[in-house]
């Protein structure tokens, strides 16, 4: 059933992000059964070197693997939005310029100009190109970051320290939850899908925590999905509250139903800080 969410959102916007999930928890499945990827002491490494896994114990993925998996998620996108299937060909007809080595190398590192540059040789929008890439390589992402969730949720925040970025593939995260037993904050990276703690009344952007500058929004009955806002550095988050709400929440589909909550965030003068 459909969380009934307050605001109006685009016919089939939900609906869209709830079949990509499903697609890519079945590649997931199917690479687990094939990968066999090397593990490492993340909790040591990233407390050693303060970077995320994935910039210090390099990803290994086959080149051919993750063409594959391009492939197979344009074939998808294309049967679930027609309206974009002429501007998905011509990402498909552009394939053999495409140096997957290289696209991996960028994603990790955020490079969005060389996206934008690359969508401007293909003569197609930047963000649908860069979807597409990055929507592949999650599935690898996932597995990859799979074997490390314990460790990394158990640590409290002991080896990892920088609130937003992802310990293990480097992302920054726009959501969090607060525990249903106990309150605690856990960041979630809907890139690899790992949770870690962060401190519940701290900025994530700006690590402020002086009292009475942090403090929580939220929208008249949907309370259990609040904004934590910063008077400092106008930085917000979205937070779902599992003790408000009485259940846990699939965190990858609650942050693409409160897009509401952003909209609300920028009408009052706050941002995610994503430069």
């Amino acid at each position: 059933m459909n969380r009934k969410v307050p605001v109006e959102l685009p016919e089939g916007y939900v609906d869209f992000y709830k079949n990509l999930e499903t697609w890519q928890n079945e590649q997931q499945i199917k690479l687990q059964k094939d990968l066999s990827l090397e593990t490492a002491d993340i909790l040591t490494l990233i407390a050693n070197n303060k970077k995320p896994l994935v910039k210090i114990h390099k990803l290994k993925i086959d080149i051919d693997q993750y063409k594959t998996m391009f492939i197979n998620l344009l074939d998808f996108l294309s049967r679930v939005r027609p309206q974009a299937a002429e501007k998905l060909k011509a990402v498909y007809d552009y394939i053999d310029e495409l140096s997957f080595s290289t696209i991996m190398a960028k994603i990790i590192a955020d490079d969005l100009k060389y996206f934008n540059d690359l969508a401007a040789d293909i003569n197609v929008p930047g963000d649908l190109l860069f979807f597409v890439l990055d929507h592949a390589l999650r599935p690898f992402l996932r597995v990859y970051a799979a074997p490390y969730q314990e460790a990394i949720a158990n640590d409290e925040f002991q080896s990892w320290n920088f609130s937003r970025e992802c310990p293990v593939c480097g992302s920054r995260s726009h959501f969090s939850r607060l525990r249903t037993n106990d309150g605690r904050r856990f960041m979630f990276c809907d890139r690899c899908f790992i949770e870690w703690e962060t401190r519940y009344l701290k900025c994530v952007h700006c690590d402020n925590d002086e009292p009475g500058t942090v403090k929580y929004l939220s929208v008249e009955n949907d309370d259990a999905y609040q904004l934590y806002v910063c008077e400092k550095c106008k930085g917000y988050l979205k937070t779902y509250d599992e003790r408000t709400a009485g259940k846990t929440t699939d965190m990858f589909i609650a942050n693409i139903e409160t897009v509401y909550l952003d909209m609300l965030a920028q009408e009052k003068g706050y941002n995610n800080h994503d430069y």
